[in-house]
Formats: C-alpha cells, structure tokens, sequence
C-alpha cells in the first residue's frame, strides 16, 4: 500500500483528506511543514500532498525541500488561493505532477493520486531498465559530451516565432545553466555540449503532423494559437511524443488555466510572457529578459527530462 504524507496547516483540511484517503493508502498527516520535513528525513513517502499557502512555510520551500529528500515522490499541490505568480512559481521550480483546487472533487481527488502513482512507477522501471545491465547490476549511464535535442515550437505571430527561434539558438550560457540544474538535483558538475534543432511552426496541426512522423525531446507552445489552444496542442503532442518535455506560454494565466494545463497535459512549466503590443515587439529590454525566461525554461525542463530517463546518473 502506498505511503502518502498529506500536508496542511489546517487540521479540518487534514482530516478532511484522511477520511477520502483511509482505507486506500498509509496516510501521515502534519499541520507544521517543518515538522514534516523531520519526519521526511526519517521516513520515505511514495506521494506528497501540500497546500500551499501555509504560515510556517509554504508550499513552493517546502516541496523544494521535500524534493531534495525524496525526488522519486510525486508531488502534488492543494491551493484554495489564486495568486497566479505563485502557483506557477510552483509548477516551474518544484515540478509537480498535478494541481487541485480546494474545494476538491472526491472522484478527481483520487483519480489524481491513483494517477501520480503509476506515473512514478513508471519512471522508476523506466530508469531501472536504462540502468541495469544484461548481469542485473546497477549501472550508471555516461554522459555523452555532444547531445542534440529537437524542440517542437509553436506561435501563431511569425515575428514572435522568429524572435523565440533566434533566442533558443543562441547558445551562450546553455551550458552553465544546464550545470547548474545538474548540481541543484545533486548531480554534480559535468561539461556537456548542448545543440538544439528548432522546428518552428505558426499552426498546432502542422506541428502535430510533424510530431507524428519526426521524434522531438521538448514542446514548446503558445496559449493562443490560431487553429487550437496551447494546452489542447501539448495534451495532443502527449499522446504522440510521451517522453517529451512540455512548456506552455501564456500572457495572462487564470488558475483554471494552469490546472487544464498540468492535468491535461502534464506541462513541466508554465512561462508568463507578455511581449506587449505590437509596436512593443521590438523593445529590445523586454526581448531580452523574456529571451532569458523561455532559455532557461528550456534548460530545466531538458535537465528533468535527462533526469527522468536515466540518461543523467542517478
């Protein structure tokens, strides 16, 4: 039976959870995040569920730490708030699998979780089998010093697909972030070429139609496409491509929005871009720190994806 830690800082919350849960799985419950992370020193979990907004220590530190301890876990998040920039600060730096609403749906609530468990389960055989040799003992992957990575992009406006195409082929810093994020996940350092293949399309059926015939490793979308949505695009390209990343760039994101965005397609980021007007479009200190936010998206999510498949030593 699998072990879930459930953490909130309000008891009725807690016990609310409990009652759903008991009978389906091992619960501990904590209304203190410091006290949970001792306990998770000690004890090993298969599945965290965190609020959020707690007066301690909220939910983004605490699935930071959490993850530090136990980076197998599946993380999922409760938040009754809606403080957007937060929320997505969540998704980017903690990565977890799925976000809930409170109040919750039952029926959602345990689907969710009966969800995340498979999902981990599956990266563990996934990593297992790329790490085991043909005698059954662990062994680690090396690096490859030169690893090239084709990134599906998708924007309807042509000049902001030309600028996004230019910055993610500018190459300068790829590979001081990506050690970065290798040490972060206790990696170490490692010199690693990176080179990407941009594939650029201004509609999602022509980039669903190359996803189906060409592999890709990341998928890069919009929100607002002319012919679909970005997150209906990215659920799509998840059913095609499994294995890889998805990010998706939105202006101006609802909570509505972000949970489509992690339930349905299991986005590993959600950028906040707003490029502004059209006559906007060329200022050159927006360009730049956008630029700057959709590389180092890049980077992290193609450093969890390593991760996730083995192809980083774990």
């Amino acid at each position: 039976m699998a072990n879930i830690l459930l953490v909130d800082d309000e008891q009725n919350v807690l016990n609310a959870l409990r009652r759903e849960l008991k009978g389906h799985y091992e619960i501990e419950t904590f209304n203190n995040p410091v006290l949970a992370i001792e306990r998770c020193r000690e004890a090993q979990f298969d599945l965290v569920i965190s609020d959020y907004k707690m007066p301690e220590m909220n939910g983004l530190e605490f699935l930071k730490q959490f993850g530090k301890l136990q980076p197998d876990a599946s993380r999922l998040v409760l938040s009754g708030e809606a403080d957007m920039e937060a929320l997505i600060r969540t998704i980017n730096e903690t990565h977890i699998y799925r976000f809930i609403a409170k109040p919750w749906d039952s029926a959602d609530l345990l689907l969710s979780i009966q969800q995340a468990l498979v999902y981990r389960e599956a990266i563990q055989a996934s990593r297992h089998k790329a790490e085991t040799n043909h005698d059954g003992q662990l062994t680690l992957q090396p690096l490859q010093d030169d690893t090239s990575y084709r990134i599906v992009l998708v924007e309807s406006d042509e000049r902001l697909l030309t600028l996004m195409s230019r910055g993610l082929a500018d190459e300068s810093g790829r590979e001081s972030l990506y050690g970065a994020m290798q040490q972060e996940i206790g990696q170490g350092a490692h010199k690693k070429k990176l080179k990407y293949v941009v594939d650029a399309f201004q509609s999602a059926a022509t980039a669903l139609a190359h996803a189906k015939k060409d592999c890709c490793d990341l998928v890069i979308a919009s929100q607002n496409l002319s012919d679909m949505d970005g997150i209906k695009l990215l659920s799509k390209m998840r059913e095609i491509a499994p294995d890889a990343a998805r990010i998706l760039i939105c202006n101006a994101p609802n909570k509505e929005m972000i949970a489509q965005a992690i339930n349905e397609a299991n986005i590993q980021s959600l950028l906040q871009i707003d490029w502004g007007s059209h006559e906007l479009h060329s200022d050159i200190r927006r360009q730049a720190w956008n630029l700057l936010k959709l590389k180092t998206a890049t980077i992290q999510a193609i450093a969890a994806r390593d991760l996730v498949r083995g192809s980083v030593s774990v």
